[in-house]
């Protein structure tokens, strides 16, 4: 037969079909291997490969934390928002959410988020709230957190760090340290024939002028109460039991107070109704939970409210005349009661990012730019230091609101 030139691209063929060389077989083994190794990976379910390949970047790992607090008054939620929009700056990894509620609604869903299991990371709490909330497991021992120094307490009063605790664990963090009492406008004294008070006033002083305030109103042919009707105002109450050497509530949760306290406190209250001294009762529950803008101070239909100190700056927004401030009433003798409180930053129990969310909170407490935002909203600072920077930043009002809490 006559011999016939192959072409290089048949030559090329034909050696691929004939018997490979030892060479090429091992070539054939490692590229089965690799397609072996390949289709496998293939066949790993696609949530499986993602987290293996989230191992090891929790640092950088984009987070979304919830955080909620009460108010629902316009210039409270700008300084919450500015915070959280700071904090995100800073922090690109991680979204603040925000949930804001009237203090009226704040309390009935922040316990039902929280029987959900679904409460927010970071979340407003009050001092006089907390035991409630350690009991139903809602809250974080941050103890481990502020050791390791990613919450910094080292320039607050301990007073103020041991507020935050309850049996012995740390669960919360102060945003801001106040009292509340007694709020006047100077100026509607003024018009009512009132002279002002001072701090070492008793409840039979404060009963004599809440009349003398509603007759002064009468007189001006205006409508109007020398007091609100504090009875149902739990602050204050709280006050009353510490004036007894008592307290409102008992370690075990019970009432501190007995039968001859409660009736003493209502029948009180019930002679100044009686007597014109404070509103009627269905003027009360209109005027309650209101915003600042609406509250009965605001509108000059009373002489004097109970309110936190913190507050006086708002109040003083809506009022032309000057807005001042004192301790409750006490007893003819004995104690004042009077007590530090405030507003705290706890993390739910049920984070699953509680070191980011002990990180927002040691911004909000800690950082220059939050104090300055935040200033005296909740009251002085809890961290001296934060207190320095922003006391050339007060105006008149919030000096008087400082002067308030340290009388």
């Amino acid at each position: 037969m006559k011999s016939v030139d192959i072409p290089m691209w048949n030559r090329s063929c034909r050696s691929a079909l004939g018997r490979p060389t030892e060479k090429k077989e091992k070539h054939m083994k490692r590229f089965y291997f690799v397609l072996l190794v390949v289709l496998a990976f293939a066949m790993l379910p696609v949530g499986l490969l993602f987290a293996a390949g989230q191992q090891g970047s929790d640092a950088s790992e984009e987070v979304t934390l919830e955080f909620t607090w009460w108010g629902a008054d316009v210039s409270r939620d700008a300084k919450y928002n500015a915070i959280a929009d700071a904090f995100e700056a800073t922090h690109p990894s991680i979204t603040m959410s925000r949930q804001i509620a009237s203090w009226a609604d704040y309390w009935p869903k922040l316990i039902t988020q929280v029987a959900g299991g679904n409460a927010p990371d970071v979340m407003g709490m009050h001092a006089t709230k907390v035991s409630d909330f350690v009991r139903r497991g809602a809250l974080l021992d941050i103890g481990s957190l502020v050791d390791s120094g990613t919450i910094d307490l080292t320039t607050f009063p301990q007073s103020v760090v041991d507020v935050g605790k309850l049996d012995g664990n740390q669960y919360m963090v102060a945003q801001g340290v106040t009292m509340t009492g007694i709020l006047f406008n100077a100026s509607l004294l003024q018009e009512l024939g009132i002279a002002e008070p001072t701090n070492d006033w008793t409840w039979s002083e404060y009963a004599d002028l809440s009349r003398k305030g509603s007759a002064g109103f009468k007189a001006l042919g205006r409508r109007g109460w020398g007091s609100a009707d504090m009875s149902a105002d739990r602050t204050t109450l709280a006050v009353w039991a510490r004036q007894r050497n008592k307290e409102l509530f008992n370690e075990d949760g019970s009432l501190g107070l007995n039968e001859k306290d409660m009736v003493d406190w209502f029948t009180y209250w019930a002679n100044l109704r009686k007597d014109g001294g404070v509103p009627d009762a269905a003027t009360t529950v209109e005027y309650r939970n209101l915003g600042v803008e609406q509250t009965m101070i605001v509108k000059g239909i009373i002489a004097f409210g109970s309110v936190p100190f913190n507050q006086l700056p708002n109040y003083q927004r809506y009022v032309d005349g000057e807005i001042h401030a004192l301790l409750r009433p006490s007893g003819d003798t004995g104690p004042s009661g009077a007590f530090v409180e405030g507003s705290y930053l706890p993390i739910s129990a049920n984070s699953d990012y509680p070191e980011q969310a002990a990180t927002f909170i040691n911004f909000f407490v800690n950082d220059p730019a939050a104090s300055k935002i935040f200033l005296l909203e909740q009251g002085a600072m809890a961290s001296s230091e934060m207190n320095a920077v922003v006391m050339p930043l007060l105006s008149p009002i919030q000096q008087r609101m400082i002067s308030a809490i340290e009388a």
